[in-house]
């Protein structure tokens, strides 16, 4: 990233997360919205289904065949694209699907459904072919041991996104129920949600350089509800989270160590874990910042042994783990299967 050749880019937003994007996760800043809309509201249901007379005269609603509570455990076990088309039924439908409470309930039932074993794979490919210039571009494709194994010409999606025709390269932060964070040149993030096939662009994180890069992290703070990208200035160690909630970047205590590479930090837990290199022999260190207290602590690591000539920091089915490489020869995976107790380190063979 640090290589990357800087150039200006516009200030005008572009399309905002909004209504479209906010049907997947949305949070409000109206505070009794967020009352009458939580989870805990006992009126919060009621709220959801009601429907005036007037709506009703009007035809705005469907046809009261079904009660409403049946229609929400209908439409909350569907698929999202079926979810997608079904928001042209009427304005309650629309109304019901966009609803955070309908949300949560939607990704908690599909992350719990045995059924549910497909992975989605985000692909950054790098165009350097002579004669073209320099670009990158990101694919979507569905990852399932049958296709390993049995179709290595996996179907891709690519994914649209402001910006993407033009010649940078843009770098994956991560993802996070749904939602996927990049980069572009460093200075620009986005927020992309590719099932709605809509993105918000962050405000600037006003990082001032002429030296250094910036790395990111982008998590989720179950204790606020909330959506964060954390950015890390190199050359000062200096950190600012951005909150999807209130729209802004604010800095926070700096980062404690100052050589740190250049990968996004990942996330686990409502912390997010960057690797990081200190002392004067550069050793391998993993350091998490918790998204909810914003106080930084040192993750212990297994005894990885002697002969490793590098490691990687990564999330494997929501764990932490570490790729080691052993003089070249052969590889291992160790992964926390307990986060922050070092005694569940576990190699896979």
């Amino acid at each position: 990233m640090e290589n990357q050749n800087q150039k200006s880019t516009p200030t005008q937003p572009n399309q905002r997360l909004g209504s479209p994007c906010q049907e997947l996760h949305s949070t409000s800043s109206n505070e009794q919205s967020q009352k009458r809309n939580s989870p805990e509201s006992p009126q919060h249901e009621s709220h959801v289904f009601a429907q005036s007379p007037k709506q009703s005269r009007n035809g705005s609603f469907p046809p009261p065949l079904f009660p409403q509570e049946i229609i929400f455990e209908i439409l909350s076990n569907l698929p999202v694209k079926s979810l997608l088309r079904f928001r042209c039924v009427s304005k309650s439908w629309k109304s019901l699907i966009a609803d955070n409470f309908f949300i949560k309930k939607h990704l908690k039932r599909t992350q719990n459904d045995p059924e549910f074993s497909k992975k989605r794979v985000l692909i950054n490919i790098e165009d350097i072919a002579p004669g073209t210039q320099p670009g990158s571009t990101i694919k979507s494709c569905s990852l399932t041991l049958k296709s390993i194994f049995e179709d290595p010409n996996v179907n891709t999606t690519e994914i649209e996104y402001p910006s993407k025709n033009e010649s940078h390269s843009d770098w994956i932060v991560g993802s996070c129920n749904g939602l996927v964070c990049i980069t572009i040149r460093e200075n620009t993030v986005l927020l992309l949600n590719p099932t709605l096939r809509v993105s918000k662009r962050l405000p600037d994180i006003g990082f001032k350089k002429r030296r250094g890069y910036t790395v990111y992290g982008f998590g989720f703070d179950a204790s606020v509800d909330d959506y964060k990208v954390v950015g890390v200035f190199s050359y000062r160690s200096i950190v600012k989270v951005y909150s999807l909630r209130t729209n802004c970047w604010r800095r926070i205590q700096d980062f404690p160590f100052e050589v740190f590479s250049n990968e996004a930090g990942k996330h686990v837990d409502g912390t997010l874990n960057w690797a990081v290199f200190s002392g004067q022999d550069g050793d391998f260190s993993i350091v998490s910042l918790d998204l909810a207290q914003e106080t930084y602590k040192e993750v212990t690591q297994p005894c990885y042994g002697d002969g490793v000539d590098w490691r990687t920091l990564g999330v494997l089915d929501g764990y932490l783990c570490v790729l080691c490489s052993y003089r070249k020869l052969y590889a291992e995976v160790w992964v926390m299967k307990e986060y922050g107790k070092r005694e569940s380190w576990t190699k896979l063979v």
